[in-house]
């Protein structure tokens, strides 16, 4: 708990004071641009969608609850436990190099009449580095974008072998509900 709290302190002050070279870039996830390349028996299916710089958004699908990993497959489903299906933007944080370390997608959760919205922040995967989900950040908490960003500026040295994963205090039950790979 304590390292949950020092890495979320970690994120808010990045939130805060800013990163002068890195920015935000913004892609939508438009059905018609993607490829269905597996289909389930089941009824589920993996998609590749066109992202930014030449990434690709890998949307998998299964039980009515979505995992997404950026740039390339990762190995784990990260999703939440209740039902749930995701927003067509995707935010890029880019160093300040352009390279994108870091992608932000809103999940929209459903069950039992319940719902809520999360704010998911994934390391980029790339040929070098596994990518996970790094964060969740309940969409209602005051300032929710400013803590997603935050957290994602540490996804450059987030370890998705051993560091759990940031949910932002404050979250709803069914955000809280995440099952990733280090939750």
């Amino acid at each position: 708990m304590r390292f949950a709290i020092a890495l979320l302190t970690f994120a808010f002050a990045a939130a805060i004071s800013g990163d002068a070279g890195a920015a935000s870039v913004y892609t939508k996830i438009d059905d018609a641009g993607c490829k269905v390349i597996q289909t389930y028996e089941d009824g589920g299916s993996d998609m590749v969608c066109p992202g930014h710089d030449g990434l690709d958004v890998l949307v998998s699908e299964g039980d009515a609850r979505l995992d997404v990993d950026f740039g390339f497959k990762g190995e784990h489903f990260e999703t939440f436990s209740a039902f749930n299906s995701i927003g067509d933007t995707v935010e890029w944080l880019t160093n300040a190099m352009g390279v994108p370390e870091a992608a932000i997608i809103r999940y929209y959760i459903s069950v039992d009449g319940r719902e809520a919205q999360a704010l998911v922040i994934s390391r980029v995967n790339t040929e070098s580095q596994d990518g996970c989900v790094i964060g969740v950040v309940d969409a209602k908490l005051e300032q929710a974008n400013g803590i997603a960003r935050g957290i994602g500026a540490m996804a450059p040295t987030f370890d998705c072998a051993i560091d759990p994963v940031v949910i932002a205090p404050g979250a709803s039950e069914l955000v809280r509900g995440f099952t990733g790979r280090n939750s």
